[in-house]
């Protein structure tokens, strides 16, 4: 019973973090320029200012959530990010937009590596229903997305004030339930005593693989690289495929189609391929290589792609392919960390994805640029079935 409790308010806090950043995500580029009449120049030199900083504060989240507590990383995470977006709400005017954004920046990347780390602590709390439980938590986290993407467009275009509000709110939300909650996140019931937490959070978690550094150190390496490497890729879907299928002479209609093709499916084929992936794979570190190349293989359709079959054939593979790869690597950092580094292991995964959302734009471009867009197809293919291989070095315990 605790463990559906568990489970049920870090579900909550995901789908409302995520539907947050996919609220927030496509104004910010919108209000700089439109609104406040800044160049794209200087909105762009923003938005990188505000992912280094949350690189930061995912980094910040990992070493807090494993050297201080678990519930107070989360709670202040989320109160930098609440009253943040609560100045915006009121004050929105340049440059205090473009300075407090980075500070919510910051409280949003310890919070996002505040839930993931959590998720590492329920699914070791409950090892037999370990993978369930991060494939549940990207299920949740593609939900809020889509939600959020939808609500943006109708609240932008009426209010201001809300548009920033309403984050705020839902990051208040989340607070009361860290408030109220925390007891059940942390897995204890309220009879606990404090020295008997305080022991479960340095104690190393029973069952976990005992690596030798040098090999440990390897995993890390090569998860680290795969997860850098797909997303250098993936990130190439959110910027310049809109510039591609455009040069193809395809509509945005076209290409924002795909990007609801992918929502709407992810919602059936995750639980679906998470079940038949786990029962043809016991280790993890096969089902990553097998998601990874999935995702190689979609990349595949798109060189000269003159057919919008092509472009809805890529996706869908693409789609499988991340079912099985993004809630995989966190759930196989989750078996090799123990108690005392759960938050750093999953600070990398999130530092190393938001490094390949922030690098790949800028280097896909350079590609297309100066080559061709069916030269950086065709990498991105070549370098994901080489990390794919990669991580088959990987021992696993």
């Amino acid at each position: 019973m605790l463990r559906d409790e568990q489970q049920r308010w870090l579900l909550l806090m995901n789908a409302t973090f995520n539907m947050v950043m996919g609220f927030i995500l496509p104004v910010n580029t919108i209000f700089m320029t439109k609104n406040l009449h800044e160049t794209m120049v200087t909105a762009g030199f923003v938005l990188m200012i505000y992912s280094g900083v949350m690189m930061l504060g995912n980094a910040c989240g990992g070493y807090l959530f494993d050297h201080y507590s678990h519930r107070r990383t989360l709670f202040g995470g989320y109160l930098i990010a609440a009253l943040g977006f609560l100045v915006l709400s009121f004050c929105h005017i340049w440059p205090i937009y473009a300075i407090v954004l980075t500070v919510i920046g910051f409280g949003m990347g310890i919070a996002y590596t505040a839930v993931n780390s959590y998720t590492a602590v329920v699914a070791q709390q409950h090892r037999q229903h370990s993978q369930r439980i991060f494939n549940i938590m990207y299920l949740s986290a593609n939900v809020g997305i889509a939600l959020g993407s939808m609500l943006v467009s109708v609240i932008f275009q009426r209010s201001i004030f809300l548009t920033f509000f309403l984050p705020a709110m839902c990051f208040t939300v989340c607070l009361i339930i860290v408030i109220g909650r925390g007891h059940v996140l942390d897995g204890q019931n309220k009879t606990v005593t404090a020295q008997t937490a305080t022991a479960a959070t340095t104690t190393p978690t029973s069952g976990a693989p005992v690596l030798q550094h040098q090999q440990l150190y390897w995993n890390l390496s090569l998860l680290c690289l795969a997860v850098l490497v797909v997303w250098l890729g993936y990130s190439q879907w959110d910027s310049n495929m809109s510039l591609y299928m455009l040069s193809q002479h395809f509509q945005m209609r076209d290409y924002s189609l795909l990007f609801s093709l992918n929502a709407m499916s992810l919602i059936v084929i995750q639980p679906l391929m998470g079940r038949v992936v786990e029962t043809l794979f016991t280790q993890l570190k096969n089902q990553i290589t097998l998601g990874l190349i999935i995702m190689g293989i979609s990349f595949v359709f798109l060189p000269g792609a003159q057919h919008y079959w092509q472009y809805i054939t890529s996706m869908m593979i693409l789609t499988i392919g991340e079912s099985i790869t993004f809630p995989t690597i966190p759930a196989l950092l989750s078996k090799l960390s123990t108690s005392k580094n759960q938050g750093a292991y999953q600070s990398l995964y999130v530092i190393f994805g938001s490094l390949g959302r922030a690098v790949g734009p800028y280097l896909g471009s350079l590609i297309a640029t100066h080559g061709t867009f069916d030269l950086l197809f065709y990498l991105i293919f070549g370098s994901i079935i080489i990390v794919a291989l990669g991580v088959l070095i990987i021992k696993e315990v």
